[in-house]
């Protein structure tokens, strides 16, 4: 015989004292996304030593929410920690960058052939002015800044992909080799490579040519990281 059970009746009342959660921003998510743009600026060098007591001071708050948001980028591998709680950026060495780079230039093509039949007349506006912006960067020699709006260029087109997992594993690439983008040669920069790339990219979307913006990506990345590779080979060569 099987035993019934009364369903057990629940308070309307007791529903209403857990109230609507707080969706807002808390302290930590906002040192977190300090510190996120702060890494995909190349605010700091490879291997540079983080303190959340430093983070603190800086940032104006608490030693709480700067542990808690530089343990969230350990855990996202943004930032190594050490055997003795030591907090650095990544150093990634020659193989290590090159891992990244070849997963970026497989994913990044994908992203933005599904994004080119989606992009918006004004979008494609904001491509363009990121762009121009980054080459006033560059001929100001404000290159932290021009590496900012090169990341939002590159990341506009991935959330037009409309792919969050896709999204969200470049996105942790982009945090990890965001210190080693600081070794972009001067001359590399002041070429203007970069923005010549982003204007063949712009091209296609607006062309709505898929192919060719896949391609133009392809290209835009295999160049900056040739360049950075060819700078840490030759440090691990004279080391």
């Amino acid at each position: 015989m099987i035993a019934e059970y009364d369903t057990p009746k629940v308070d309307p009342a007791s529903k209403d004292l857990l109230g609507a959660v707080d969706r807002s921003p808390s302290l930590t998510d906002k040192v977190y996304e300090k510190l996120r743009q702060g890494l995909l600026r190349g605010v700091w060098s490879p291997g540079e030593k983080l303190t959340a007591r430093k983070l603190s001071r800086d940032l104006g708050v608490s030693l709480t929410p700067a542990r808690e948001a530089i343990m969230r980028l350990v855990n996202e591998g943004a930032l190594d920690v050490s055997e003795k709680r030591t907090f650095r950026t990544v150093d990634l060495n020659c193989e290590q960058y090159s891992e990244v780079m070849r997963i970026r230039s497989a994913l990044e093509p994908i992203a933005v052939e599904l994004a080119t039949p989606l992009f918006a007349e004004e979008e494609i506006k904001r491509l363009i002015e990121l762009n121009e912006q980054m080459k006033e960067m560059i001929s100001q020699e404000r290159f932290n800044d021009s590496l900012q709006i090169d990341s939002e260029f590159h990341l506009l087109i991935c959330d037009r992909a409309e792919q969050p997992l896709m999204r969200s594993i470049i996105d942790t690439l982009w945090l990890r080799a965001g210190p080693t983008r600081n070794r972009l040669s001067y001359s590399y920069r002041k070429r203007l490579i970069g923005y010549e790339n982003h204007k063949r990219i712009i091209a296609a979307i607006q062309l709505r040519d898929a192919a060719a913006a896949a391609a133009a990506v392809k290209r835009d990345l295999s160049e900056g990281a040739a360049i950075i590779v060819a700078v840490l080979t030759e440090d691990e060569r004279d080391n």
